[in-house]
């Protein structure tokens, strides 16, 4: 684990996540799963832990997987548009200015003794990435710059695992977790004349700002039989903070990460099949700057960036996944897998969500890992989000000229990873 070439990777890894801008996910901007080979099943992991990313959702599931080194790549394709009907400023929006992404991950785990695990693992949030190949005269008041946003969070999770009894763990991950933001093209709510803000020029324009924070994720996992396994999680709310946009986002330039938390269960009904479901709750409605609807500014006065000031209007989720994997051969498994979620973008919260358009609710995934021999193992999948428009209903206060805003979003994953156990 402290070899140089291993020290290599972390260090290009981090700057890759880092500097590498990220788009829309699809359980709101949370990714559906942090592993190539939980991706290939929907995102189920909080009970069924298969690669050294376990610690990314579940860090009780370290002293299940051994000694492994997980490395993996996802190309990710998202196709967003915007449309704004009945005002004077109407017309169709394509936010694929930037259209491709690479995220990348890493997970390694250690076993200290037969009870004790410890692990660390690297990996991203797809944040609210939209960039418009032309100004939106609603938000830009015809001048300045295309709009668009980019949110990146980077999560840094040294864990550790303790087997408390022979079928159970309890396990705990310490979260540094950066992020970087940036917004172009809002010239029409950084005016004094009208003021929708309580902090001009800290609305657009001003870069990359960044904001870190800490946080932790608490996890329990048990072995009920042979063929059944149960786990919990719980992550909680991680505090950040934008200055360079304290005119934007409300209490100042707040933005948290939501807190989560999630049970799972997987069921081996036969030696060769694994069943895996994962419910989780992700608490967007909890967060000021998500989670306030535009009307705190319309109707009550709030301006942008003040206390209670207006956010996106997201509302907290609930994802369901569904995975199953087949051991085909003694070297080949094959997976699948389905994710759902709740909306979180209400019909009468469009217009805001032209930048941040993370509508899709439902994902349909393929998998497979091949055992190039008994240490190395290469993974791969794909999923696709089917695509989702959420039309608006009173979603452009009439001071903005009334009418609607309707936003569309679909996205294809594939992903390739390599496994090592050593």
């Amino acid at each position: 684990m402290n070899n140089n070439s291993t020290l290599k990777t972390i260090t290009l890894l981090l700057a890759t996540l880092t500097y590498s801008q990220l788009a829309n996910a699809t359980n709101g901007y949370f990714m559906s799963g942090y592993s190539i080979k939980s991706q290939g099943m929907g995102g189920v992991a909080i009970a069924l832990p298969q690669d050294a990313l376990v610690t990314a959702t579940n860090p009780a599931g370290i002293v299940f997987v051994g000694n492994r080194i997980d490395l993996g790549l996802d190309y990710f394709k998202p196709d967003r548009t915007a449309q704004v009907v009945g005002n004077q400023y109407g017309g169709s929006f394509d936010a694929n200015g930037r259209g491709s992404f690479l995220i990348p991950d890493f997970g390694v785990t250690k076993q200290v003794n037969d009870t004790i695990g410890v692990g660390l693992a690297i990996y991203a949030n797809g944040g609210m990435n939209t960039t418009y190949t032309s100004q939106i005269p609603l938000f830009s008041g015809g001048q300045g710059s295309n709009a668009g946003v980019n949110l990146q969070q980077l999560f840094i999770a040294p864990s550790i695992a303790w087997k408390f009894t022979p079928q159970q763990s309890l396990g705990v991950s310490m979260i540094y977790a950066q992020q970087k933001f940036s917004a172009t093209g809002l010239q029409a709510f950084d005016q004094s004349s009208p003021s929708y803000t309580n902090s001009l020029g800290n609305v657009t324009d001003k870069g990359s700002s960044i904001s870190n924070g800490f946080g932790a994720n608490i996890g329990w996992l048990a072995k009920l039989n042979d063929q059944w396994r149960i786990g919990l999680h719980y992550q909680t709310r991680i505090h950040g903070s934008f200055n360079e946009y304290s005119g934007l986002f409300a209490d100042n330039g707040t933005f948290d990460i939501p807190a989560n938390y999630g049970l799972g269960l997987s069921f081996e009904p036969t030696k060769k099949t694994v069943i895996a479901l994962d419910i989780q709750r992700i608490e967007y409605g909890n967060s000021s700057s998500i989670a306030n609807p535009l009307s705190n500014l319309t109707q009550l006065g709030n301006k942008l960036g003040s206390n209670g000031g207006p956010g996106f209007g997201w509302q907290s989720i609930n994802t369901y996944k569904l995975g199953v994997a087949y051991q085909f051969l003694p070297s080949l498994t094959v997976r699948t897998g389905f994710n759902y979620n709740n909306q979180p973008i209400p019909n009468s919260q469009t217009f805001f969500n032209i930048l941040a358009p993370g509508t899709v609710q439902k994902e349909l995934s393929l998998g497979f890992t091949y055992n190039i021999n008994k240490t190395i193992d290469f993974s791969g999948f794909y999923s696709h989000a089917l695509n989702q428009t959420v039309y608006g209903s009173n979603s452009i206060p009439s001071g903005f000229g009334g009418g609607e805003a309707n936003i569309r979003l679909s996205e294809d994953y594939y992903g390739l990873g390599i496994g090592m156990k050593y």
